[in-house]
């Protein structure tokens, strides 16, 4: 069986390699198949290297004020049994992979959120057009449990779907968080030239969705009431030029850059809170195995993770109005508060345990089976 990925990521990586030793030892072969990121995604630094994937060339094609993609993989799939794909309306080979499916191709199945879950980027027609194609696969990766309720509000049977729960590596990020002890951590802060204080993290991507410039404003305002409050900045993307011109003026704020794996781990072990009002995406699994409560807004603009987060229980989520002024007494209130942070960092350390890549493997390696099953069964594909 194959997956074919848009691009891949550094975060599927270690999925992938999971994903693959849990069919290999049920006898399934799998194949995945990726393109290359665009300008701009490979700026974000999450671009990832899978031993043996098949890497394609994507081809972008505008159509009025809509970006479609071409992704050249049906002769790498011809012989397959089973195509994964990510569900959106812009990949054009996901139509073509159901018209030869038709004529007796492999089986397609779907994986992602079944929608678009920002309503303000969200094209019309292609939320219109993903209603109905949401029926016509022969299985469904559901990112959520919230997935799962919105496919089938739209007719997808539950038979047909599998949850996976997705997750990123955050084994290795939690067993690295637990060997920072207190000393450890003081020796990590004074590397980074932190004075002694409450440290707030700023951790991913740097792009207008995250809103750098009102975690930028919101800090302002937590300095102003907690003079010793300092701003680690771990990420780097289109805005890091706002972010760097910021710290410039305030030596308080710490810029890192884009840092993974242990290094990510010791820079984000300095913080109290991770602050992030924009859009909560895997980010928050990092959260929870860093042990750092993540504050942020609620609304319709995040991704199918945000799920995760329980306000008061392993973060704080306020309300969607929330301005920056709401957003620092929100941080204040939980830096000052010592109970709450051990609270919430207990809640981080059960959510962790809770979302998993093993567990997210494991969910799509069944999934996996019982859709070759259903394939062996001849399905009524609708």
């Amino acid at each position: 069986m194959t997956i074919v990925q848009r691009v891949m990521t550094h975060y599927r990586v270690p999925f992938f390699i999971a994903l693959h030793e849990r069919l290999a030892a049920t006898g399934i072969h799998l194949e995945v198949v990726h393109g290359q990121p665009t300008a701009d995604e490979a700026s974000l630094g999450n671009s990832g290297t899978l031993p043996g994937a098949r890497v394609i060339r994507n081809r972008s094609l505008r159509v009025g004020d809509r970006s479609l993609c071409w992704q050249p993989c049906l002769g790498l799939t011809r012989t397959s049994d089973l195509v994964v794909v990510e569900q959106a309306s812009r990949l054009l080979v996901n139509y073509v992979l159901l018209a030869r499916r038709a004529v007796g191709g492999p089986s397609v199945a779907w994986w992602g959120h079944g929608r678009n879950l920002d309503a303000h980027g969200a094209s019309r027609l292609g939320e219109a057009i993903k209603r109905p194609l949401a029926r016509r696969s022969d299985w469904w990766f559901a990112y959520t449990t919230g997935t799962r309720a919105h496919l089938e509000s739209v007719g997808v049977p539950a038979a047909r779907i599998t949850v996976v729960q997705n997750a990123t590596d955050t084994t290795a990020v939690a067993l690295r968080r637990s060997s920072i002890g207190p000393a450890a951590r003081t020796r990590l802060c004074r590397a980074l030239e932190l004075a002694d204080g409450p440290v707030g993290v700023v951790l991913g991507s740097l792009y207008p969705a995250k809103r750098p410039g009102f975690v930028l404003d919101a800090a302002d305002r937590i300095r102003e009431a907690v003079p010793d409050f300092q701003l680690v900045v771990i990420g780097d993307g289109p805005d890091r030029g706002l972010v760097d011109a910021a710290a410039r003026s305030r030596p308080w704020i710490r810029v890192l850059g884009a840092r993974t794996g242990d290094a990510m781990v010791d820079a984000a072990a300095t913080g109290d809170v991770l602050l992030n009002p924009g859009l909560v995406g895997l980010a928050v699994l990092d959260a929870f195995a860093l042990e750092l409560p993540m504050i942020t807004i609620a609304g319709d603009h995040h991704s199918p993770e945000f799920e995760y987060l329980l306000d008061g229980v392993n973060g704080i989520v306020l309300p969607p109005a929330t301005t920056a002024t709401g957003f620092a007494a929100a941080t204040i209130g939980v830096i000052g508060d010592t109970r709450t942070q051990q609270r919430l960092r207990e809640g981080c350390r059960d959510a962790a345990r809770r979302y998993s890549i093993e567990a997210m493997a494991e969910n799509f390696a069944t999934g996996i089976r019982a859709a070759l099953q259903v394939r062996a069964n001849g399905p009524d594909r609708g």
